[in-house]
């Protein structure tokens, strides 16, 4: 049996959650992850409305599972981030995941991860500007989440980062921040919650005490 089964919308998603828990392992005090990823072809509303079915074949191979999909584009953009959480955690719960599963809603979407740290962002896209990149986006009509550089819109402002580069985009780019970049000033809550979910699940203190 493997320790941990993640289930997201696409390879985006893929790229940057393998190269994510590969560091966290490193960087935390970690145990070795035995993990697997797996995409849904109807990326994420498939994912928000059909992960029961999907992941069903799955019970027995994994210790625990989390459940990662985009807010926005999933078809249940009316309901509440916490609320569509929760119902799925419940559910897995009901359908033998009880106490080893949790589910992270992007919000809006994954690329929300990627505008954590500046020097790290230039250096993927080579960026030679005088303006900095988040100085750049804000002049070219992407709003910043209060008290933060974040763009509100941040796939459609990293998308016009790379269309200025002339950089193609590429799930390989995900990879390499997630690899690159430091986490530790992350305030995105989505993040928090993954981040204290696999501290919870694989820590040493945990597996000694």
């Amino acid at each position: 049996m493997k320790d941990l089964l993640l289930l997201t919308a696409d390879k985006d998603a893929e790229f940057t959650l393998k190269s994510l828990i590969n560091k966290i392992i490193i960087v935390e005090n970690i145990n070795q992850i035995s993990f697997d990823i797996i995409t849904h072809p109807q990326r994420d509303p498939g994912v928000a409305k059909q992960t029961i079915e999907y992941i069903r074949p799955y019970i027995t191979d994994y210790r625990f599972v989390i459940i990662l999909y985009d807010h926005e584009g999933s078809g249940k953009e009316s309901i509440e981030k916490a609320e569509l959480e929760s119902s799925m955690e419940n559910d897995l719960a009901n359908n033998g995941w009880r106490e080893k599963n949790t589910c992270i809603l992007f919000e809006p979407e994954l690329e929300s991860w990627l505008w954590v740290n500046k020097q790290h962002l230039h250096s993927l896209v080579d960026w030679q500007n005088d303006q900095d990149i988040y100085q750049w986006i804000n002049k070219n009509g992407f709003d910043s989440i209060n008290n933060s550089n974040k763009p509100t819109r941040p796939k459609e402002a990293f998308e016009a980062v790379l269309k200025h580069q002339k950089i193609p985009r590429s799930s390989s780019l995900y990879s390499k921040l997630a690899e690159t970049a430091s986490y530790q000033n992350c305030i995105d809550d989505s993040f928090d919650k993954f981040i204290k979910k696999i501290r919870e699940w694989f820590s040493k203190e945990r597996h000694t005490s």
